[in-house]
């Protein structure tokens, strides 16, 4: 200002700085409208400053799997960016990770369709000996060998299952392949084969495993291959004979296992001929002269029979490739030593084979006198034998039966006619204690059930009469579970006492969306407590599903089920849809009883196929 000063005379240099104030604020107008320009012009730029991108993998879009962030935060395709360095990346839980370093202008900035590559890895499975079959299966990747020794190949990271199958012997693996690695799984099993051999011609047998498990089966010669290491059972057959060995498999080798039938022989002959021969179970093989063939080494026990003669014990000693002969005079059976022999077994108290000895001896001699005395006498002596075994187990009205057949055949007899008295004044001790043991058997029967059941005490005991005989209400009351919608599911069905019918089923009952469900069973008794009287004793007990889950792994959990009673005692905080289903139980179970002994209308029923 100076210099200006003493270039310009005073006149001018106080016409400069009027100028100078009064030009002052408008210069300072100016700047502030380009400022505010600026800055409005800033803004407008920026909303249309944007970050444009879609996502795919493999060439699949992606709509919620991948996470894009942008500067380390989550970003999404549209969204405002500001002006500068920016840091761009894509990830996903099964593709590689895309990153991307730029500086930004105004403008959009449109990055297309960002592609992920699927990340893979290496899966190594090895088998020996071949597998007939392996096959691997995966999420977007599967595989089926034949006889294969297995296979090297990139795959998507992925967790696989892999099944190798043999002709006795399976095993399945799962198998985590991750990016960049290589999963390897060896599958070497330790089997041999056998070659099964016979000296019969026809002979047929059955390997089974220790635990009686069936593998193979057919006609020998025989080659079984793929038999796991171990032990094994051989039954073989041939012509009615029977032969169980042990054979034991090594891996990786063929087991020669020869199987021998050793038989010998006999002849037996008899004077007279036509005597029958039985063996020690009754069986009966022919009548001589007999040859009996494919014999099994060892004592033979045999028995000749002929009517009128002495049966005559046999016992030969069968060797192999041999033939063992037998040759005997029957002895004929005459009525004294028939009648001798009934005397002897009738001192024994033998009356049966009394009686079975005084028939042969009529056999020889009809209408003899003697015989038909002493078969009256071994018979009504046997009938009194039978009358105090009863007696004795307390069944005086079968005794009083028995004695008065007795009576028939010995009508002097003072110890039949003195029981008689004794029994006949025993019998209403009979009835009154079959009676009671009648009366109590159902609820004997019912206590003995819910013994097996821990949480049967936590409910209720229900009871209903009915006219119709325990059997039929029974029958019924099965029926209408079975058939009536929505059918229960029997359990057992049976008769476990005289006149006494159990019932036990159960059935599931559905939660519905909020609740896990649960089972409901039932224990029913139907007992004839008098000819003219059943009763059924019955119970339900309610269940809840409960789930114990427990995570194994990352991606992997397991869970427990278990059934919890519904009762206070065991679920304190029961709610009105819990006791309501008490309530429906108990309804449900008495409504299908009641409508199958017609004491109320059954419901309407609908065929349903038994479970």
């Amino acid at each position: 200002m100076e210099t200006i000063g003493t270039a310009l005379s005073p006149a001018d240099g106080k016409r400069f700085r009027h100028w100078l104030r009064v030009l002052r604020p408008l210069s300072w107008w100016v700047l502030l409208v380009l400022v505010l320009y600026g800055i409005r012009l800033h803004q407008r730029l920026s909303e249309q400053t944007r970050l444009v991108f879609s996502i795919s993998l493999q060439g699949q879009p992606l709509l919620y799997e991948a996470s894009a962030t942008f500067d380390g935060e989550r970003a999404t395709s549209g969204q405002h960016i500001s002006i500068g360095s920016h840091t761009f990346q894509v990830t996903h839980p099964k593709g590689e990770t895309f990153s991307n370093n730029w500086f930004n202008w105004y403008g959009e900035h449109n990055l297309g369709n960002i592609d992920l590559k699927r990340t893979k890895g290496t899966l190594a499975i090895a088998v020996d000996p071949p597998a007939p079959l392996l096959s691997i299966r995966g999420p977007e990747w599967s595989l089926t060998l034949s006889n294969s020794y297995g296979m090297t190949s990139s795959v998507p990271t992925d967790l696989y299952a892999v099944e190798s199958k043999y002709a006795h012997w399976g095993r399945a693996d799962e198998v985590s392949v991750v990016f960049g690695g290589t999963a390897s799984l060896r599958i070497a099993p330790r089997l041999g084969a056998v070659q099964l051999s016979c000296n019969q011609s026809n002979a047929t047998f059955q390997l089974l495993a220790l635990d009686d498990r069936l593998l193979e089966s057919g006609e020998f010669p025989s080659s079984i291959t793929e038999l796991p290491e171990g032990n094994y059972k051989l039954i073989s057959r041939h012509h009615g004979h029977e032969r169980q060995q042990s054979l034991a498999i090594q891996s990786r080798t063929t087991n020669d296992f020869p199987v021998e039938f050793m038989y010998g022989s006999a002849v037996l002959e008899t004077e007279p001929p036509d005597a029958s021969v039985q063996n020690s179970s009754g069986r009966e093989w022919g009548v001589t002269p007999l040859r009996l063939v494919e014999l099994t080494p060892g004592i033979l026990q045999l028995t000749l029979h002929r009517v009128g003669y002495e049966p005559v014990p046999v016992s030969l000693q069968i060797t192999a490739n041999e033939v063992a002969t037998f040759h005997t005079n029957l002895v004929s059976t005459s009525y004294t030593g028939a009648m001798k022999s009934a005397r002897q077994q009738m001192a024994a108290m033998d009356y049966d084979r009394a009686l079975q000895t005084i028939s042969d001896a009529l056999v020889a001699k009809p209408d003899d006198a003697d015989a038909i005395q002493l078969q009256r006498e071994a018979t009504g002596l046997g009938k009194l034998q039978r009358a105090k075994m009863l007696g004795e187990r307390g069944d005086y009205i079968g005794g009083g039966k028995e004695l008065a057949l007795a009576l028939q055949s010995l009508p002097d007899n003072g110890e039949i006619k003195q029981l008689i008295v004794e029994f006949k004044g025993r019998e209403p001790e009979q009835i009154e204690r079959e009676r009671v043991e009648r009366l109590n058997r159902p609820k004997q029967v019912y206590d003995a059930i819910l013994e097996h059941y821990k949480d049967a005490n936590l409910f209720d005991d229900h009871s209903l009469k009915t006219g119709k005989p325990a059997k039929d209400a029974a029958a019924a009351i099965s029926s209408a579970l079975l058939y009536t919608q929505p059918v229960y599911k029997i359990i057992a069905d049976r008769s476990p006492r005289p006149e006494t019918y159990e019932i036990v089923g159960e059935q599931d009952v559905s939660g519905g969306l909020l609740s896990a469900g649960g089972r409901r069973q039932f224990i029913i008794v139907c007992g004839q407590t008098r000819d003219d009287e059943t009763q059924i004793l019955f119970k339900v007990l309610e269940f809840k599903n409960k789930h114990n889950v427990t995570m194994q792994g990352l991606l992997a959990f397991k869970d427990d089920q278990e059934l919890v009673p519904i009762h206070p005692s065991r679920i304190p905080d029961m709610n009105d849809k819990l006791k309501a289903q008490i309530q429906a139980g108990v309804s449900n179970l008495t409504v299908r009883i009641q409508g199958a002994i017609g004491q109320t209308p059954a419901p309407a029923t609908q065929p349903a196929a038994p479970q």
